[in-house]
């Protein structure tokens, strides 16, 4: 299986900043969006770079300093990810891991400016060791411009180029993978497979209670229904919204079987494992679709109106508990 030393850039305007601050330096109490959190092991998180202020300060500081101007829908900030291939990267030892960050990060600061960086933090606390680092896009001219730092979409494919280049002058092993912006490959989060995995594992469970919500006389067992579906609630009102992004993805893919049927593409992977692998992640998204639409047909039989009211009572719920409000 083929290597890859992974990095994304994404830009964010000023409204964004302060979610993102909250997610990369864990300001957050709990974060249903992305259950492979595990807090018990935030603590071996670290920085290359301290945090000097939250993120909004630090961004509009930093604009001030250089004396930029700033318009209401400017792009105030880069949001970088560094990775690599899962099993490659987990296979090092914590100090080798280390050294691959400080390594990575030293990319970002020959390119971009070490005083342009507000923050860069590595987390241990999920499936897969990753950098997140945040930049302000400031030109050598004092100017406030994503575009002129990172060039738009094509821009940025040049930047994964120099970034594949530079890491593999010391980590020989690893492969240019095929931009996103050119395989249309999707980023699917690893949270929409748990979710849907596990509405799946109870699928005969929704369906009995969707079932057994109908029934007239026997209200201990109607309401024994409601409360099992409500336990799944929000999870099963997100489904809609999950659901229509896999189906874009299966879209693409369906057009894209016919458009290689007639003519090669240009942009086929270099190697064979990295086709192999680009084929297996489009199988897994295939696997998540299928299941999604067999719960949407299930979840479809109640109410719109009736969900999303469970959905909120369970959310309440849920958020009591994490507070110690109910044991």
């Amino acid at each position: 299986m083929a290597n890859y030393a992974i990095m994304r850039i994404e830009k964010r305007k000023l409204g964004a900043v302060g979610r993102i601050c909250n997610h990369h330096e864990r300001l957050k109490a709990e974060y249903k969006s992305n259950p492979d959190i595990d807090p018990s092991r935030t603590h071996l998180n670290y920085h290359i770079v301290e945090l000097a202020a939250k993120y909004r300060k630090a961004v509009l500081d930093r604009i001030e300093e250089v004396g930029a101007k700033r318009r209401k829908d400017s792009v105030v900030m880069q949001d970088c990810f560094v990775g690599g291939t899962p099993d490659w990267l987990k296979g090092k030892s914590v100090e080798e891991q280390r050294k691959y960050f400080d390594y990575a990060y030293r990319f970002f600061e020959n390119n971009f400016k070490k005083e342009n960086i507000i923050s860069a933090v590595v987390h241990l606390d999920e499936a897969t060791p990753h950098m997140h680092l945040c930049f302000v896009p400031i030109t050598d001219k004092g100017r406030l411009s994503s575009k002129d730092i990172i060039g738009g979409p094509k821009g940025l494919v040049g930047w994964q180029d120099k970034f594949y280049e530079y890491m593999h002058e010391k980590y020989t092993d690893i492969t240019r993978g095929t931009p996103a912006k050119v395989s249309h490959r999707k980023h699917i989060p690893p949270f929409m497979f748990k979710v849907a995995g596990e509405l799946y594992d109870h699928y005969g469970e929704i369906c009995g209670a969707i079932n057994d919500i109908g029934l007239v006389n026997n209200a201990k067992k109607k309401d024994a229904a409601i409360a099992l579906l409500g336990r799944y609630a929000p999870e099963m009102a997100q489904l809609k919204v999950q659901l229509q992004s896999t189906d874009k993805h299966i879209a693409y893919l369906e057009r894209e079987l016919f458009s290689e049927r007639d003519s090669n593409s240009n942009y086929r992977s270099i190697n064979y494992e990295q086709e192999l692998e680009l084929k297996q992640a489009n199988r897994k998204i295939y696997e998540l679709n299928q299941k999604q639409k067999e719960l949407e047909k299930v979840i479809s039989k109640i109410p719109p109106e009736v969900l999303q009211q469970m959905a909120q009572q369970e959310k309440e719920a849920r958020k009591r508990k994490s507070k110690g409000w109910e044991r």
